[in-house]
């Protein structure tokens, strides 16, 4: 590099400070971009890993555990002779009240077959009765799914039966076979969506919803 005029001591001194601190920076940019890269790639392989898993959870839907209406229990009403006449005017008197009240009480078996140990932020549900929606909630809020583990979520269903809503039959033709999960024609279903959280705040909620086998059903 040539100057057009001598340089003295002092502006040899100025002018390699002014070289030295532009390489320093140059090199601490270097530093810095290399070390921001490295973070992106191993934040991008958590990610892919935790995609991964959670593609891998299994959801399944356990026996129902209570089921009542108009506080008669159905839980194993098979066919409307299953319930007594008087029981059958109670429910029938209900439903002319308007004040007929269905709880349900189930379990979703939630399987983490993964090497990763997961957030689930929170599973929301739909139940569905006949293939419509008689109600939906939310479960499972804040669960930690660990690696091979098996967790249990409630399902709750606390409404009051309309009278549109047993299509013009008895309380206790409605009452047949709500709760029966053994059988092929098995009347009520659930789907859910679950909702994941990171270590590092990712939120990751699944598309759709997806239906629910039961637990006795073959892999």
């Amino acid at each position: 590099m040539k100057f057009p005029f001598p340089l003295t001591t002092a502006r040899c001194l100025a002018l390699g400070a002014v070289l030295l601190t532009t390489a320093s920076c140059s090199v601490s940019e270097q530093v810095k971009e290399s070390a921001n890269g490295g973070t992106g790639k191993a934040s991008n392989q958590n990610e892919q890993r935790e995609n991964q898993a959670y593609g891998q959870m299994q959801f399944r839907l356990n026996f129902m555990d209570e089921a009542r209406l108009g506080g008669q229990d159905i839980l194993f009403v098979r066919n409307a002779a299953d319930l007594t006449s008087p029981q059958q005017a109670k429910l029938q008197a209900a439903l002319q009240a308007g004040t007929l009240p269905l709880k349900l009480r189930m379990r979703i078996f939630a399987r983490n077959p993964s090497k990763e140990t997961l957030q689930l932020k929170q599973l929301d549900y739909q139940v569905l009765l006949d293939g419509k929606e008689l109600a939906g909630g939310v479960t499972g809020t804040g669960t930690e799914l660990e690696p091979s583990a098996i967790v249990t979520l409630p399902v709750a269903v606390d409404l009051n039966v309309p009278r549109e809503r047993t299509a013009g039959s008895t309380p206790a033709a409605f009452a047949v076979g709500l709760a029966d999960f053994t059988g092929r024609g098995r009347r009520l279903t659930l789907r859910v969506r679950p909702t994941y959280a990171s270590a590092s705040g990712r939120v990751s909620p699944a598309a759709d919803f997806q239906d629910l086998e039961l637990v006795t059903a073959k892999k």
